[in-house]
């Protein structure tokens, strides 16, 4: 069945949000958390970029499950193995967590700090021209560079 934008944006609603954000916070899976709540990634990323509130929320469960998994994985890479563990499933074991261990690693930047709101995603030139502008004058100002021209 195909859904048309109004009848997915339904399916999206405060229930599946709910559930959506609970299983994110678990997780940290979105494509997963989706599934959960009944519907595909498409209304959740369109609602992230719409709504500030939810995107703010988002960011708090994904800085939830991101807590979560990296103790997880620093548990089960600091856990001595059993005694009877075969040589072939204990190097299976330091392969998965080494792999969740980079893997958090390269979304760290996307998580720490993510309970501050979010930098709107809105499309509108004057919001984009907007955020281009500030980030032209932060790279201006760690560059040393006041904007001037040269004398």
């Amino acid at each position: 069945m195909v859904f048309g934008k109004k009848a997915a944006s339904k399916g999206f609603g405060p229930a599946a949000q709910k559930i959506f954000l609970a299983h994110l916070a678990q997780t940290s899976n979105v494509s997963a958390s989706a599934k959960a709540a009944g519907v595909t990634t498409s209304p959740v990323y369109d609602l992230r970029r719409k709504s500030a509130d939810f995107c703010s929320k988002w960011l708090a469960a994904l800085s939830e499950g991101y807590a979560r998994l990296e103790a997880n994985l620093l548990s089960e890479a600091l856990s001595a193995p059993a005694s009877n563990m075969k040589d072939s499933t204990f190097k299976q074991k330091q392969m998965k967590t080494r792999i969740g261990m980079a893997l958090l690693a390269a979304h760290k930047a996307t998580v720490r700090g993510s309970t501050k709101p979010a930098l709107s995603r809105s499309r509108d030139p004057k919001e984009v021209q907007a955020r281009l502008e500030a980030r032209f004058a932060a790279m201006r100002k760690r560059m040393g560079d006041d904007g001037r021209a040269a004398e």
